[in-house]
This record gives C-alpha cells, sequence and structure tokens, in this order.
C-alpha cells in the first residue's frame, strides 16, 4: 500500500517548516528508542547513527531550496507499507 504523504508547491519558507516538522518526528522516534530500556547498544548507536544522518540531511535539503534563489519549491512525498511474517536483516 502506498499513502500519499505530501504533493503540493510551497513557498521555500513553507517547505522549510514541513520538512523540519516531519524530520522531527522521525528523529524523536529514534531518540525515545535511545531512552527505552530494553535497547540494546547495536541498537542504539544505530539510532545515533541514523539521528546524524536525518539532521545532516534536512540541513542539506534546506541549503539547496535556498540557494537556488526561487520562491517557491515543489514537495513530493509517500509512503509504502509492506506488511511482513517477521523482521528481516
Amino acid at each position: 500500500m502506498e499513502i500519499q504523504l505530501i504533493s503540493g508547491t510551497f513557498t521555500v519558507a513553507e517547505a522549510e517548516k514541513l520538512l523540519t516538522e516531519i524530520f522531527r518526528i522521525k528523529i524523536a522516534f529514534h531518540e525515545n528508542k535511545i531512552r527505552a530500556e530494553d535497547e540494546n547498544e547495536e541498537d542504539i548507536k544505530h539510532s545515533e547513527k541514523r539521528i546524524m544522518q536525518l539532521q545532516e540531511t534536512l540541513r542539506n535539503a534546506i541549503q539547496k531550496m535556498k540557494e537556488k534563489g526561487q520562491t517557491h519549491t515543489s514537495l513530493n512525498a509517500h509512503i509504502e507499507v509492506n506488511t511482513m511474517s517477521r523482521i528481516s536483516q
């Protein structure tokens, strides 16, 4: 199943706010996993690495939007949902 999350044209400021909020939620998800008592060291390190990647990706996206000098940008995002019987490694 595919869910269309974002599809539209936004001012650069609106796009920055929207992307920042989406990334904030994903970062908070990983921060909560780090604080969870049942997480092992490997999972914690993965979450810490993922947080840094997300922060860097957001910074780069905002920088690229702003350096183009345009007033508007289009954003498109979807989420693909696949059910699984077990976690694959």
